[in-house]
């Protein structure tokens, strides 16, 4: 197993699509937020990677290194296109999304003409993703690579903090993309669960009187983009931090302050999104003892009898939905893992709803179709910014309780038995 060290923030998107391949290539990483000793990284750049005889800066080289094979494509021309990846997310993508992201936050300060301009440039750049990416799951080929991790990471900022539901609301497939990158699991565990902008952050003088000494400390000690600035200043610098230092609780200390933190300490004072169904009236049936007996019991002879016993039409519904773009489903695996990412999308409505999504037919002749059960009566989905991702890639109808065929269909969907108006069942998924 590759050992190494990692000096770096681990809160900073750089170093944790560092930390997100280790996971894939199943590499042993300290993290360690002191700068890199200067005999082994003269540039002073961060993150920056020690193994052995092994000395790596910049997170794309680092990555590709801990991440191996599992990251890297499968072929040497898959190969060649994660790396053309890589190059135009540094050198055109990053720059846009700091430039407009850090002025909002009020990291930094800048006139409006040059916030307005990197937003114009990362929008045309976002809306030419969101056209390659209408008929694929990832980057390159059908499996995630570092190609999907690294241009995920770098994007981060941007969806935490100013593409609000709004300007989001045309980039469907990138921001499908994006949930179905960032709730993978091995980069779920590095970055947790992510909340999507509500409101775009604005510029605040007072907050950037608080951040601008913060700000400004970190760009000597050699970060990313400013280390051309670092030679002059460095003389007598060093002594200066190392007693601020210890001046602070251990707990406030970080040592390698970059541009992201500024970024989370202003989306840490946020107010939290409140519970959309939190207003709608409880009603009689209760979800989670149906999924405990769906869960542990015969669905035909315990689990159907128990739904329609207890049901509670006046204030739950259940909808029908059906996939809009047959013709792009290819591989099943694929198709699996669109319906697993919307799933991971909508983790805050699992305790007022219930679906089983199946999907029908062979690889490259497929379609998908769902029953959903939910609290409320109108469609859920728009309620939440956090929810809009998929659900526009489906058509949906509103069914009667009462109605002998969504009987039926609830039947089917949820035993997945029956003819399904002749479709032949592949696999289902249940939404729980």
């Amino acid at each position: 197993m590759t050992k190494g060290k990692l000096y770096g923030d681990a809160a900073n998107f750089r170093t944790q699509k560092v930390l997100a391949a280790a996971k894939y290539g199943k590499a042993d990483i300290t993290v360690v937020t002191e700068q890199p000793p200067h005999d082994k990284f003269p540039l002073g750049l961060t993150p920056a990677y020690e193994e052995g005889k092994t000395l790596l800066f910049g997170a794309e080289s680092i990555a590709l290194h801990v991440g191996g094979q599992a990251v890297k494509g499968q072929t040497p021309e898959l190969f060649a296109e994660v790396v053309q990846w890589l190059q135009w997310a540094e050198g055109q993508l990053v720059p846009n999304v700091l430039g407009f992201v850090l002025p909002s936050v009020s990291a930094v300060q800048v006139d409006k003409k040059t916030i307005d301009d990197s937003k114009a440039e990362l929008l045309a750049q976002l809306r030419i993703l969101n056209d390659f990416l209408l008929s694929r799951t990832f980057l390159v080929g059908e499996r995630i690579s570092l190609a999907d991790i690294s241009v995920a990471f770098d994007l981060l900022p941007a969806y935490q903090h100013v593409l609000d539901s709004s300007t989001r609301s045309s980039l469907t497939n990138v921001n499908r993309w994006f949930q179905t990158v960032i709730n993978q699991p091995h980069v779920k565990e590095v970055v947790g669960d992510v909340r999507l902008c509500e409101t775009a952050s604005q510029f605040c003088s007072n907050k950037y009187k608080e951040l601008s000494a913060k700000i400004c400390k970190s760009q000597p000690k050699g970060g990313h983009d400013d280390h051309a600035k670092d030679g002059k200043k460095k003389g007598g610098k060093d002594k200066q931090e190392k007693q601020e230092k210890k001046e602070k609780p251990a707990k406030e200390t970080k040592e390698e302050p970059e541009e992201l933190d500024a970024a989370e300490e202003a989306l840490a004072q946020e107010p939290k999104a409140s519970d959309p169904l939190a207003a709608l009236p409880k009603g009689t049936f209760n979800m989670d003892a149906f999924k405990r007996v769906y869960s542990n019991e015969d669905t035909l002879t315990k689990a159907l009898p128990f739904f329609w016993e207890n049901f509670d039409p006046e204030n739950y519904s259940i909808w029908y939905a059906e996939y809009k773009y047959p013709q792009e489903l290819a591989a099943a695996f694929m198709s699996c893992n669109l319906i697993n990412g919307m799933f991971q999308r909508l983790e805050k409505l699992n305790k007022n709803a219930f679906a089983s999504v199946c999907l029908f037919g062979t690889d490259n002749n497929s379609t998908i179709s769902a029953i959903w059960v939910w609290r409320g009566h109108e469609l859920v989905f728009p309620l939440s910014p956090d929810w809009t991702i998929d659900y526009e890639s489906y058509e949906w109808k509103k069914l009667d309780p009462n109605d002998e065929k969504t009987k039926k269909l609830v039947k089917e969907y949820f035993s997945w038995e029956g003819d399904f108006d002749g479709k032949k069942f592949n696999q289902g998924k249940i939404f729980k």
